[in-house]
């Protein structure tokens, strides 16, 4: 009896948790629909079915026994409740105060499956006081607002803009219909469901086989009628020739003439046999792959999922990062409805996330400049999903902040050592713009936990480009910014283009495709060391596939009288047209990678099976560009190596008022290869900069007699010292330590409620 009540408990358990989850996220969209100033009665309506769901999880939680849950629904609940009978009214007190609730149990349901640690009592007991408080009228003082709890991201079914008690009804029915499968089990079998294309390439081929053998037979045939029409003359010849005297010679031909006449007899069952074959095998390669095709498409569909499984919870994300950043701010989505493969949903989840952040941190203005403007108080973000025709989804995330700005962009691309200056002054401010997907590329003027290292669009690019997609930016000087990503709606099969270069057989995605196109070998030019072509009366650059590939040189013949195959690519708006033998066809493959062992090789994403087995190469199109680019690139000057450079070690100077984070400090900054001084506050620091050498300096902000905030203004006054790198280590996260740390001149500001030590070093790397 114990084994099957510990199993009806854990299956309750996880009944309970699907079930909160479906309620929480219901009451943090309505709170967000609050939030937005809804006329009196849709308010009243939001109201009424987000006190129903928090009376329902409420009773759920008591259900199962987790008191801390039913304990703040109960609180929640009698908030919810004073402001169904106006005994309070909204507020942005309370708005906090109840996100930060639904944090909280978020916080709780991901400890109860053991994906995060649960929060402490304490907190829990200052979110039910402050709650009460909340429900008797009275404000919140200061000192009750307990450290917001980073509740994850969680995984959610689906998402409207009319939170209505219909809708929400309508939402729920609709999950009755459906049936949870591990995901690793559905992967499995789609897993297995695509190695069924390879086999319906097979069958396919198979049948040209046994049709190529049809035809062989035919030609057979046609050979033995004309040699059967000279048997007769061949028997007169050989009897008037031997009149009958040789009897061994008759015999020998008696038995070539029997020989013949038993070939054509089986050759005549052969070919009765073998056009049988190819009829059967015809109508089971026709149901085959119907079966495979069906097969594929429905658990394609299976393994789908709506963007809004995704975007849901993106409302509250911008809500409290807004916060954060002290500005004001909401997101409007479209196109969540539409399905995309798990698989690209998962990947793409990060870079999104990043997009919206980015568009909050460095987008939207803040309240008193958009008002400046003649803009609304608060921003828009709009992220818009739209199906495009054939295989892919375009996603548009926008803003209507400031823009960026292309001399901007060129200055921060110089100092960080992108571009040089020459080439920056050369650039359009159209060609300027994609140096913000560029590694260490920011205009962040503070290194912190949210922004300023300069690798976040370059990893969004990698992702995007990883998945097979592509990824621009449109903008204006205060008339926003808009990211746009182009990608498959599956990743492991997709159209491509096989074709020849230098008798090789090569892949590249359609989607990257621009257009195919025959140029005669005299229209290709040369202009500045480069070799183009002219497409639409403008010129395109022209490399040809195998060179860059680095292929061995053969004697090519052109296509018809001396004309170029050419592949126009195209990846961001920018297009590059390569030569190749001859494109073979457009058809749908199934990809594989190429193992850890071989996962980064340069121009080539993965390999792929043709009908007759044979692998071929799937070409990477942002690395063939990239490449294209560096190829065709003359440098202006040779690489020098200097010896002698200083290669002393880095000193550094870490000032900490506490032993134990002073120890932890010098311990990790020593053991990446640093030479670490130390000094208990600012007063010891400045003495120590007087009297040594130092390449940065790392420094909490809370010490006596001088603290980090003074420790930096000081030193930014200091004509020696003023371009020395400082990083500020604290426990202070508000949006307004922040702001002081950039004001006094910080290079960089690191939270310690999330400090990883890779991150202290990476940022040091960076500065020094």
């Amino acid at each position: 009896m114990g084994s099957k009540e510990n199993g009806f408990k854990k299956r309750l358990l996880s009944t309970f948790i699907v079930e909160a989850n479906d309620h929480i996220k219901a009451f943090s969209a309505g709170l967000i629909e609050l939030e937005k100033g809804q006329a009196q009665a849709a308010q009243m309506e939001i109201l009424e079915t987000i006190f129903r769901d928090i009376h329902s999880l409420k009773g759920a939680a008591r259900a199962v026994n987790i008191a801390s849950i039913e304990t703040i629904c109960q609180s929640v609940e009698g908030v919810m409740s004073a402001l169904k009978q106006r005994k309070i009214e909204l507020s942005q007190a309370l708005f906090d105060k109840l996100h930060h609730a639904s944090d909280t149990i978020n916080v709780l349901l991901s400890s109860i499956e053991g994906r995060q640690p649960a929060p402490g009592q304490g907190s829990i007991s200052k979110l039910i006081n402050s709650l009460s408080i909340l429900e008797s009228g009275d404000a919140v003082s200061p000192n009750m607002r307990e450290e917001r709890i980073q509740a994850p991201i969680p995984p959610v079914y689906d998402t409207g803009s009319s939170i209505t008690r219909e809708a929400l009804y309508k939402k729920r029915l609709s999950m009755s219909d459906t049936v949870r499968i591990s995901t690793s089990k559905l992967g499995s079998l789609l897993l297995q469901t695509e190695e069924m294309l390879t086999a319906k390439q097979a069958v396919s081929q198979l049948s040209l086989d046994l049709k190529e053998i049809r035809s062989m037979f035919e030609a057979l045939k046609t050979e033995w009628k004309k040699v059967s029409f000279d048997l007769p003359l061949i028997e007169m010849s050989s009897r008037k020739y031997r009149q009958g005297a040789d009897t061994q010679g008759i015999s020998r031909y008696t038995k070539t003439d029997d020989f013949l006449s038993w070939s054509q007899t089986h050759i005549r069952t052969i070919d009765k046999r073998l056009a049988a074959i190819i009829n059967a095998n015809n109508q089971f390669s026709r149901s085959f792959e119907r079966m495979v095709d069906g097969l594929l498409d429905d658990m394609k569909r299976a393994m789908m999922l709506p963007f809004s499984t995704l975007l849901e919870s993106f409302p509250v994300f911008v809500r409290n990062i807004s916060y954060d950043f002290g500005k004001e701010a909401e997101i409007v989505i479209r196109g969540d409805i539409i399905e995309i493969d798990r698989r690209v949903l998962e990947e793409i989840k990060d870079p999104l996330i990043h997009l919206v952040r980015n568009s909050l941190d460095h987008g939207i203005e803040r309240p008193d400049i958009r008002v400046m403007n003649n803009k609304p108080r608060r921003g828009v973000i709009t992220v818009a999903i739209s199906q495009l025709d054939g295989n892919k989804v375009e996603i548009l995330v926008a803003d209507d902040g400031a823009g960026i700005n292309p001399a901007k962009v060129k200055e921060t691309a110089v100092t960080s050592g992108i571009i040089s200056s020459v080439d920056a002054e050369n650039l359009s401010e159209q060609q300027a713009i994609p140096l913000i997907f560029h590694s260490g590329f920011s205009t962040s003027p503070i290194i912190t936990d949210i922004s300023g290292r300069g690798i976040g669009l370059a990893i969004v690019r990698e992702k995007v480009e990883r998945l097979g997609g592509v990824i621009s930016v449109k903008t204006g000087l205060k008339a926003g910014t808009t990211f746009r990503i182009m990608l498959p709606l599956t990743v492991a099969t997709f159209r491509g283009v096989l074709l020849k270069a230098y008798g090789r057989s090569f892949i590249i995605p359609t989607i990257n495709v621009e257009r195919t196109m025959r140029v005669r070998s005299d229209d290709v030019r040369t202009i500045e060391n480069r070799e183009t072509i002219t497409m639409d009366d403008r010129p395109c650059s022209f490399i040809r596939l195998g060179d860059l590939l680095g292929l061995p040189l053969r004697n090519q013949k052109e296509n018809g009288k001396g004309y170029i195959t050419v592949l126009v690519l195209s990846v961001a708006e920018n297009s590059i047209a390569f030569g190749v033998d001859e494109v073979l066809g457009e058809q749908e493959f199934l990809v594989k990678n190429l193992g850890r062992q071989l996962s980064r090789v340069r121009n080539v994403a993965g390999s792929a099976l043709l009908a007759t087995g044979k692998p071929v190469p799937v070409l990477n199109v942002s690395d063939l560009m990239r490449s294209a680019v560096r190829t065709s690139a003359t440098p202006s000057t040779p690489a020098v190596f200097s010896e002698g450079i200083d290669a002393r070690r880095k000193s550094l100077l870490v000032v900490e008022d506490s032993i134990t984070s002073r120890t932890l400090l010098k311990s990790i900054l020593e053991s990446a290869g640093y030479d670490v001084k130390t000094a208990v506050d600012g007063i010891d620091a400045i003495t120590a900069l007087k009297t040594g050498e130092f390449d940065l300096v790392v420094s909490d902000i809370e010490m006596p007699r001088m603290n980090g905030f003074d420790l930096t203004a000081r030193i930014r006054a200091d004509r020696k010292l003023k371009d020395l790198p400082v990083v500020l280590v604290t426990a202070l996260d508000t949006r307004e330590d922040r702001e002081r740390g950039i004001d006094v001149g910080a290079n960089a500001y690191i939270v310690k409620s999330s400090f990883e030590q890779s991150n202290l070093v990476e940022v040091v790397k960076r500065l020094i």
